[in-house]
């Protein structure tokens, strides 16, 4: 294989210098390793101090309560938003319906029953 602009033996050179360009490699190798791999164990440390963060009981717990008010707000914007008391009544189907599934997981997750598949029921919605 001959490079076109120097007319060199590609494949002879490495022959030659086969040597040379292993040790080459494995000094850039190394050097690599000692510029990274204490950045890599810094940022390993701090993703594991990141997930054990969010994954605190207590963290979760608010971040929990936070959703629920959230969820809740919304709930007073749409129940007290004019429109149509028709509509009123199938946004109030709908949280009850919410509110019932909510319950029904707490319950099947405080006092789980037989792993019988539950029976879905059909809401009916206007």
């Amino acid at each position: 294989m001959m490079c076109d602009d120097k007319e060199i033996d590609i494949e002879e050179f490495v022959k030659k210098n086969r040597e040379k360009i292993e040790e080459i490699l494995k000094q850039r190798e190394g050097s690599f390793r000692d510029r990274f791999e204490p950045k890599k164990e810094k940022a390993e440390d701090a993703m594991r101090s990141l997930l054990a963060l969010l994954f605190n009981p207590d963290v979760q717990k608010h971040f929990i309560k936070a959703g629920v008010e959230v969820l809740s707000g919304i709930g007073e914007i749409i129940k007290n938003a004019p429109m149509p008391e028709e509509m009123k009544q199938n946004v109030d189907k709908a949280y009850n319906a919410k509110d019932k599934v909510v319950k029904d997981i707490v319950d099947e997750m405080a006092a789980p029953k037989s792993k019988e598949k539950r029976a879905s029921k059909k809401i009916e919605v206007e």
